[in-house]
């Protein structure tokens, strides 16, 4: 399973973004990523694509809830390369927009005031629904031991959060979503004790997991939650990556 999921949260009123950074942090499984009261603002955020989870209001000054989540569905639509796999509940102060707005396929509408139960029901409902779109992150976790640097040091790594492989010399950096370990072992060999139809290799520095591919460039990958580009070699010898990336296109 992910570590954290990353909740961002829109809304005008400042107060309700406090009970809802309340909520978030007493929640196991659960990080707050940015708060906002500019919707415009909340956008940006959006589009950087480090999210799981937004919360957004409906009545707000210069751009409604509504306006918003059509903005991040014409984002999310499946003829574009970018897919944010975000859930987006809704907490109103109003039920007015509640049957409009699931027509963007919103994951919850809560009513303000919410409960903390209220707001657990809510977050139960964006889980089950991320095992159903995302099944290879929330899977039962694989887990293996690493040899950490060149001194004796194993330590516990969990096979879906590593978002890439890089070779660094005869070592290999793991990449994470909030770390990066340096095993002292190459590439080539870390790679043979990973599954296959998830790592790929796609430059002779770079294996991705596909799970966390966002944006496909012709010499660059982006990759959910990192912040470093990740390198596309020449598809002619990296045949398995071109391959995979044919295989899914529409």
């Amino acid at each position: 399973m992910l570590k954290k999921i990353r909740v961002g949260i829109i809304d005008d009123d400042q107060t309700a973004i406090d009970f809802l950074s309340a909520y978030i942090a007493k929640t196991d499984g659960l990080v707050k990523a940015f708060e906002t009261v500019d919707p415009q603002k909340g956008l940006i955020k959006v589009k950087t694509g480090t999210i799981d989870l937004l919360i957004v209001d409906m009545m707000m000054a210069n751009l409604s809830g509504i306006e918003l989540i059509a903005q991040i569905k014409e984002l999310q639509r499946p003829s574009r390369k970018s897919r944010l796999g975000m859930q987006v509940i809704i907490c109103s102060g109003t039920t007015k927009y509640a049957a409009e707005s699931y027509h963007y396929d919103v994951t919850d509408y809560m009513s303000k005031p919410v409960e903390y139960s209220r707001f657990i029901e809510a977050i139960d409902k964006a889980k089950q629904q991320w095992k159903i779109r995302h099944p290879m992150l929330i899977r039962d976790e694989q887990i293996f031991l690493v040899k950490v640097g060149h001194q004796y040091h194993q330590k516990m790594v969990r096979i879906d959060e590593i978002i890439c492989l890089e070779a660094d010399g005869m070592d290999c950096k793991l990449w994470f979503a909030d770390d990066k370990l340096v095993v002292g072992k190459p590439m080539s060999y870390v790679v043979e004790r990973l599954p296959r139809e998830r790592f790929i290799r796609c430059h002779r520095s770079f294996v991705v997991n596909t799970d966390y591919i966002v944006d496909i460039f012709t010499k660059k990958i982006k990759m959910r939650y990192l912040a470093k580009e990740v390198l596309v070699g020449d598809r002619r010898i990296y045949k398995e990556f071109s391959l995979w990336e044919m295989s899914n296109k529409l």
